[in-house]
């Protein structure tokens, strides 16, 4: 009796995640890069990008030269839900409908992604888990639903600040803004309105998690996932952080376990955090850097 092979099945590290800390973001490379895990028959290239906005940028050239010189199977973009499924309409669109204008893509390094994948015949999908999943996460890990609510309408404060809408968190508009985004996060969480119910209790959650009034003193530090940082709200951050990386790293052992060359977009950072946990399910890599041509002389063997 003649019996098959059975292909590699990886097993899942979430335990070796490396928290996000000061000294982790020092190792930090300055610019994007590229570490290739070879599987045999099949890669892993996890693309750390610089989140960039100009073309000539290393992230817009890095993501064309992936897609040169590795057969790419299927593409994980940052910022979109799995949820949505494969090829999704939606992100398509968000990529094809991207104005560039004097070299500058308003829309980022998700436009080179999604467009190389859609030329390569690789399958889209968002990397990201949806918002009920990082509720049941954090939950799990202690902490209670109106930190997960307080922290979503803090987060976009400073968004507001980048696109001009206040000036700083000390700018009477945020008032206007406030309630709505409660409300909007309230509903998009299903947490129920008798949690933070008006912006009042919101502010008093913030003052207490926080150690200081809501001013003009804000740091856009406090929306940040730092397990040392020193903000109440930098835990909450790395607990949805974490629920963000346990997704990621389950949807790469499963495409990897079908047998898939699996090209992840995401932020330098994400890989800083998910190394170690890579190279406890699938070895070393094989190469880290920002050369696609020594990659695939190195990785394809």
């Amino acid at each position: 009796m003649l019996v098959a092979c059975a292909p590699n099945t990886f097993q899942p590290s979430p335990d070796a995640f490396a928290p996000w800390t000061h000294e982790l973001r020092a190792e930090q490379p300055d610019d994007a890069y590229a570490a290739i895990y070879d599987l045999d028959q099949h890669h892993i290239v996890f693309l750390g990008a610089r989140h960039a906005n100009n073309v000539d940028s290393l992230t817009f050239q890095l993501i064309e030269q992936t897609y040169d010189a590795f057969d790419i199977d299927v593409v994980l973009i940052e910022g979109f839900p799995t949820a949505k499924g494969p090829n999704a309409a939606r992100l398509i669109a968000y990529a094809q409908e991207a104005e560039e204008k004097d070299g500058f893509q308003s829309r980022g390094e998700t436009v080179p992604a999604v467009l190389g994948a859609l030329g390569e015949g690789a399958i889209i999908l968002g990397g990201e888990p949806d918002d009920i999943e990082i509720k049941a996460s954090v939950l799990a890990q202690g902490f209670p639903e109106e930190d997960l609510l307080g922290f979503y309408t803090l987060r976009t404060i400073p968004q507001w600040i980048r696109q001009k809408k206040i000036e700083d968190a000390g700018d009477a508009q945020i008032f206007n803004l406030l309630p709505e985004e409660l409300t909007r996060n309230r509903n998009r969480l299903t947490i129920a309105p008798t949690v933070l119910p008006v912006l009042a209790d919101w502010l008093q959650w913030y003052e207490k998690i926080n150690g200081k009034p809501l001013g003009e003193d804000f740091s856009t530090e406090e929306a940040g996932p730092l397990a040392d940082g020193p903000y109440g709200s930098n835990r909450v951050a790395a607990a949805i952080s974490r629920a963000r990386a346990e997704h990621l790293h389950d949807l790469i052992i499963e495409r990897a376990n079908a047998g898939e060359t699996v090209m992840i977009v995401f932020g330098a950072s994400h890989f800083m955090i998910h190394r170690p946990a890579m190279t406890a399910t699938f070895d070393a890599p094989c190469y880290i850097g920002a050369d696609m041509v020594e990659a695939a002389n190195m990785c394809l063997q």
